[in-house]
């Protein structure tokens, strides 16, 4: 491995010893040898390992003296001895010395031992290389020298574990506030008393402890040199001892220190291999491959490996673009040859794969320019993996960025983490720009992320390998989650998923406690592998956040509590053996036969969840809770009185406390009609591939000639200009994109669609339940993000389906997961792009544009600098509309509502029935009132189209219950799903047929004439309003996007609308006036929150009555007039129901309709009331003389957007809030009224 320190030269390596032998005379020389084995097992004293190291040399080549006893209070002089003595050695090295205090370990022999890092990079990594390599050699050489490779390992880690062991306890807290380039070295008297146990302690006595004590002690004594034959001449690339664990010195054998051991395990190491017998070496090099592969094979999980691997094995990822080329060596100087032979073997994979050798053995390659090739051990490959949470799309991504490389010729580093460290948190390696000769070079990481992970997780380790369970590392899927309120130390999920089960681990560390769970592997069970995680979750805060409870789980001893969970789908049965009370019948009370056990010993508890444990769960989940508390305080206290711990917490206060937490559990069932197959959406989303997207955007405004600058305002979008000439580069360059895919690519775009819709439905109706429940504040954050990330997850998705219904992909770039993930982060930033350019352009709010010469570009909405303006927008000024306000509000709305909503919950026994009980509904025609506006507009379509509400919604029902592919969708002919819609609806076939003429997306109708007509909705033909997707003379079936089609259409009708922009005119016009009647309930409404607020008011006050009540001069009537004798404040209410816009368009429309003829209207209707206040008041039945304030108010069914202008100039509040605005002691800021408490 690299070192650390810096090329050095002759006058580096120069001593003055008698500056050195001065300092060190005084004292005597055993308590130098403790203080100084102190110092370089100190945490403080890192930086400066190569002086301290120096000076013990010294010390141990000198003949022994007495003297003054050294003391920690001496160090400094010393260390400044050494340093003037030594100028040339490195204090300050590249890397941050990787830290001791976590207590970082390595598993060997059955055994977590301490590591210390010595001077390498990644110290890590040279263990793990070298006990694979043990694997491979030790039998020949343990043959050919008496000992192996792995016996060597062990040697050194017992070493450095029985010297960090005697100190870390004994460590002082870290400084804080120092500068992280000052160079320290101290040390306390209680690190130089604990050293004396180690500092001249003899190696051999670690030799019985080894697994193979023979061996090990042959392995010693080849690894003991005398200090006096030692060249001790400084290199950075090389440890000052060399291969040596054990220095004779002074009449007796003394252990290098703890980094020397780790510095000095890979020169032994190949020292040891040079020892093999070449006639055995084919053999050896044979076996290290077949353990690479296996080893590879592991980390991909990959189930079937090459019987034979032969020297290069290549292996290749179907889904993730990419070939590997296996090789390994051990003889010096063979990995080169070797990897060149990986990457010919390579050189057949087609353009747009990853191109990656993989490599094993015990030598790691160091600086490298990547052409075509990537280069990794196996063991970088697996910290890669291991960095990635176990994505291999980020794997995958990171190989493309260094073998594709577009722009520059190469990608140069020193070592491979430290590209991988700069990709991963930068999301590239590239900045976008032309072609040219130049290399990126990759800087060294500050830090060894290795190290520094396994630093993170040492806590963890701790508690898992006290707990007899395997170490984070082991686990594909490991992060940190941050501790409850209350709850301390560190708290970490692990997840391992293989083809046989799911396991679930949840640890903390304050108390330590691991939860060990395992979900059901039945389709449909509610503790799947989402429902179990959820319970582990939940079952975590009760134990580590609830004083009592904590206590009580708490061991004296220090030893982990281990909490396993598992899952039957059968009942417990009694033993045959159990016999009723003669007093109690079988059915008596309600008796809950539970299976749970407890083993002191291991302190483990557990407990089986079966279906009737499962069932208390039910409703509020509190009997569930409260059994599961009591259960859990039995089995602890079980765990206890085995171990000699005390009886802990009091079942009382136990359960007491426990019961104040919210359930671990609540089964929440709705009624639905679902689709009954939900694809799982497995669709990356990364800042990798939005990188990705934004360089394909850069290349295309290059491409296109767009030019550079900074614009503002109508200047960025004049006809023409740099906006419209960068919109339509984006287009372009997605239309081209889709293009050059393979046909296959409209059918993975459709399957990706239905995925996405089953995951935001399922996703938001989980959201909803659980904001309706008691621990809403937990699920608010949540419940938003999961709403936007579904929303742009979908939006994009049409965005792609349709498209390439117009431009038809018939290139051929492979379809896989990454192509349609890319594809998806390009049409985000072309919507997101499209929808501001245009907003702005619609003069909706201001906009900046700045665009590189290398084509990277910035589109925000708002000017750096400009203030928005407060007066009406005239010519080129805009409204300042916040669309991100706008956004949020409705988000904000949406929560809301589900917070005070009360769901109808099925009962326990629908909810466990395997598989899910689905019962067949008859089909029913929507209810229309005779002679009503929506009967009149029902008639119309059917004239108009042949098909009424109806037909659509028949159609529509029987796509999202068609049977599908095991991939969740379905290839249907037009009279398939006509015949199967008739069978269920009884309608007759020609009106199901011309709804399904309705109801498909073909080409011809996706294209639109219109410029960036994907920042449409009201107006365009969209996946959502014609879910039915043309497949040649075929139809696409898409349950879940005909689920929510059907669901859109419906919501729509109930606001008196149809979201078909093809809607004919009479049709439309019928549907405005039902419109018109709603209006009458929201008027309705308006006045019954009047009446709740117990103010004296007056509902639709007409200008003929208010003249005749002294208020002359309205110019409309009035809504509603509440006067409020206490503030008096006399409110002048306007109740408007416009329709929804969703699209720029529809919004810029919508705001100047509703400024100019509701809102400015209101404006002059307050005026008016102003000038004869009292009057206006005493229309309202107010009797009280007293100056009035009077305030307009607009108030809507929905959240209007005209609130969120620049200028709004009157407060804006919906329906369901007015009593409170009514009540509120504050008057309302002009703009939207975020719904406010209610006065006490």
């Amino acid at each position: 491995m690299p070192s650390k320190t810096p090329v050095t030269s002759a006058a580096h390596r120069r001593v003055e010893w008698k500056v050195l032998d001065r300092a060190l005379a005084p004292y005597d020389t055993d308590s130098l040898i403790v203080l100084l084995q102190a110092a370089l097992t100190s945490p403080d004293c890192q930086r400066l390992a190569d002086h301290l190291l120096l000076m013990l040399t010294r010390v141990l080549r000198t003949p022994p003296r007495t003297g003054t006893s050294a003391s920690a209070e001496d160090l400094p002089r010393l260390v400044e001895a050494v340093v003037r003595a030594a100028p040339g050695r490195g204090v300050v090295t590249g890397r941050h010395p990787s830290g001791l205090r976590p207590g970082v370990r390595h598993l060997l022999a059955g055994e977590h031992l301490l590591v210390h890092p010595g001077q390498l990079a990644h110290p890590l990594f040279v263990l793990r290389s070298l006990q694979l390599t043990a694997l491979a050699v030790d039998e020949p050489l343990s043959t050919a020298t008496g000992f192996g490779i792995g016996d060597v390992l062990e040697l050194a880690l017992r070493l450095t574990d029985q010297a960090l062991s005697a100190l870390s306890p004994v460590w002082p807290e870290p400084v804080t506030g120092d500068s992280e380039e000052q160079v320290a070295c101290r040390l306390t008297p209680a690190e130089v008393d604990a050293a004396t146990a180690i500092a001249t302690a003899d190696p051999s006595d670690l030799v019985p402890a080894c697994q193979h004590p023979q061996r090990a002690a042959r392995a010693l004594a080849w690894l003991t040199r005398p200090v006096k034959d030692l060249p001790l001449r400084y290199h950075p690339d090389a440890p000052l001892l060399g291969p040596v664990l054990a220095l004779t010195a002074h009449g007796r054998r003394l252990p290098v220190p703890a980094g020397a051991a780790t510095d000095a395990l890979a020169p032994a190491a190949g020292r040891l291999l040079g020892l093999l017998p070449p006639n055995q070496l084919p053999a050896a090099e044979t076996r290290l491959q077949e353990l690479t592969v296996s080893r590879l094979a592991q980390l991909l999980g990959l189930d079937h490996i090459p019987a034979r691997t032969g020297p290069v094995c290549r292996l290749t990822s179907p889904t993730h673009r990419y070939d590997i080329a296996v090789v390994s060596a051990l003889a010096d100087g063979r990995l080169g040859a070797r990897v060149e032979e990986g990457r010919a073997a390579l050189a057949d994979t087609p353009p747009g794969r990853g191109r990656l050798v993989v490599y094993g053995g015990p030598r790691f390659l160091g600086r490298e320019l990547i052409r075509d090739t990537a280069l990794l051990h196996v063991e970088e490959l697996a910290e890669i993996l291991h960095a990635a949470d176990g994505d291999p799309t980020l794997t995958a991504l990171f190989l493309l960025e260094l073998t594709e490389h577009p722009g520059v010729h190469g990608v140069a580093y020193d070592d491979a983490l430290d590209a991988w460290t700069a990709w991963h948190h930068h999301a590239t390696l590239l900045l976008p720009g032309p072609d040219s000769d130049d290399v990126v070079y990759v800087p060294a990481a500050p830090h060894d992320e290795v190290w520094e992970r396994a630093a993170d997780h040492a806590a963890t380790d701790r508690v898992l390998t006290a707990a007899g369970l395997p170490a984070v590392r082991e686990f594909r899927h490991a992060r940190h989650t941050p501790p409850e309120a209350g709850a301390s130390g560190t708290h970490t999920d692990l997840e391992h998923h293989t083809d046989d089960g799911t396991l679930l681990i949840r640890t903390s560390t304050v108390p330590p406690v691991a939860i060990v769970a395992i979900p059901s592997h039945h389709p449909g069970a509610l503790l799947d592998a989402d429902g179990m995680a959820a319970f582990a979750d939940s079952l975590r805060p009760p134990l580590t956040t609830l004083a009592p409870v904590t206590t009580h789980a708490t061991l004296p001893d220090g030893m982990p509590l281990v909490l396993e969970v598992t899952v039957t789908d059968q009942p417990h049965q009694p033993p045959a053996t159990e016999m009723t009370p003669a007093d109690e019948t079988r059915d008596a009370g309600e008796r809950l036969l539970l299976r749970a056990g407890a083993d002191p010993a291991a302190a483990r508890i557990g407990l089986v969840i079966d279906p009737p444990l499962l069932a208390a769960f039910n409703g509020d989940g509190q009997r569930g809770h409260d059994i599961l508390g009591m259960l859990v305080h039995d089995l602890i206290t079980q765990v206890r009185t085995g171990r000699d711990a005390g009886p802990g917490t009091d079942a009382d206060t136990f359960t007491t406390a426990w019961n104040t937490a919210h359930p671990v559990l609540r089964l929440a069932g709705t009624t639905h009609s679902w689709p009954a197959t939900a694809p799982a959406y497995t669709l990356p989303r990364t800042p990798h591939l939005h990188a990705r997207a934004l360089r394909t955007a850069a290349a295309a405004v290059r491409r296109a000639r767009v030019p550079a600058g900074s614009w503002r305002g109508a200047d960025a979008l004049r006809p023409g200009g740099p906006a419209e000439q960068l919109l339509h580069a984006l287009e372009n360059a997605l239309a081209e994109q889709l293009r050059a895919h393979q046909p296959a690519l409209l059918g993975e775009l459709a399957r990706q669609v239905n995925a996405a819709w089953a995951q935001r439905t399922r996703s938001l109706t989980e959201a909803a339940v659980n904001l309706a429940a008691p621990w809403a504040e937990n699920w608010t954050a949540e419940a938003g993000r999961r709403q936007t990330d579904a929303v742009t997850a979908t939006s994009a998705l049409h965005l792609l389906l349709q498209q390439a219904l117009i431009t038809a992909p018939t290139g051929a770039r492979p379809v896989d997961v990454l192509a349609v993930a890319e594809l998806v982060a390009l049409a985000e930033l072309v919507l997101d792009s499209g929808i501001t350019a245009v907003a702005a352009a619609r003069r909706l709010h201001d906009v900046s544009l700045d665009i590189d010469p290398a084509g990277v570009f910035t589109l925000t909405a708002g000017s750096e600098g400009a203030s928005a303006s407060t007066t009406e927008p005239r010519g080129g000024e805009h409204l300042g509309f916040d669309l991100g306000a706008y956004r949020r509000a409705r988000q904000q709305r949406m929560i809301a509502a589900a917070v005070g909503a009360e769901p109808e919950l099925l009962d326990a026994s629908t909810l466990l029935a395997v598989p899910p009980v689905r019962t067949e509904t008859p089909f029913a025609a929507p209810v229309l009132p005779s002679g009503s506006q929506l009967a009149q507009a029902d008639r119309l379509l059917r004239q108009q189209w042949g098909c009424g509400l109806d037909a659509l919604g028949a159609v529509l029902a029987t796509a999202s219950d068609w049977p599908t592919s095991e991939h969740g969708t379905a290839t249907v002919t037009v009279e398939d799903l006509v015949a199967e819609s008739a069978a269920w609806s009884g309608l007759p076939g020609d009106h199901l047929r011309a709804a399904v003429g309705r109801l498909r997306l073909h080409p011809g109708n996706a294209a639109s004439t219109t410029e960036h007509a994907y920042t449409e909705v009201e107006r365009r033909t969209r996946p959502l309003t014609h879910p039915l997707i043309t497949d040649g003379e075929d139809l696409l079936v898409l349950p879940w996007l005909a689920h929510a089609s059907r669901e859109a259409y419906a919501a729509s009708l109930d606001d008196g609308r149809l979201p078909h922009p093809e809607l004919p005119d009479p049709v439309d016009k019928a549907l405005t006036r039902h419109r018109q009647q709603l209006d009458q309930r929201l008027e309705s409404d308006v006045r019954e929150a009047a009446r709740a607020a117990g103010l004296p008011h007056r509902f639709r006050l007409l200008e003929k009555t208010a003249a005749q009540l002294g208020v002359p001069g309205l110019t409309g009537e009035i809504d509603l007039m509440v006067a409020d004798p206490d503030t008096g404040r006399l409110w002048v209410i306007e109740a408007k129901n416009p329709t929804r816009a969703v699209a720029v368009h529809a919004l810029q429309q919508h705001i100047k309709k509703f400024t100019t003829r509701y809102r400015d209207k209101l404006l002059a209707k307050a005026a008016t009331v102003a000038q004869y206040a009292d009057h206006a008041a005493a229309a309202c039945g107010a009797t009280a003389e007293r100056p009035w304030r009077v305030l307009p108010l607009m108030v809507t069914r929905t959240i209007e957007p005209a609130a969120f202008l620049a200028d709004p100039r009157i407060p804006y509040t919906t329906a369901d809030h007015l009593t409170t605005v009514l009540t509120h002691p504050t008057d309302p800021e002009p703009g939207w009224i975020p719904a406010p408490a209610a006065t006490p």
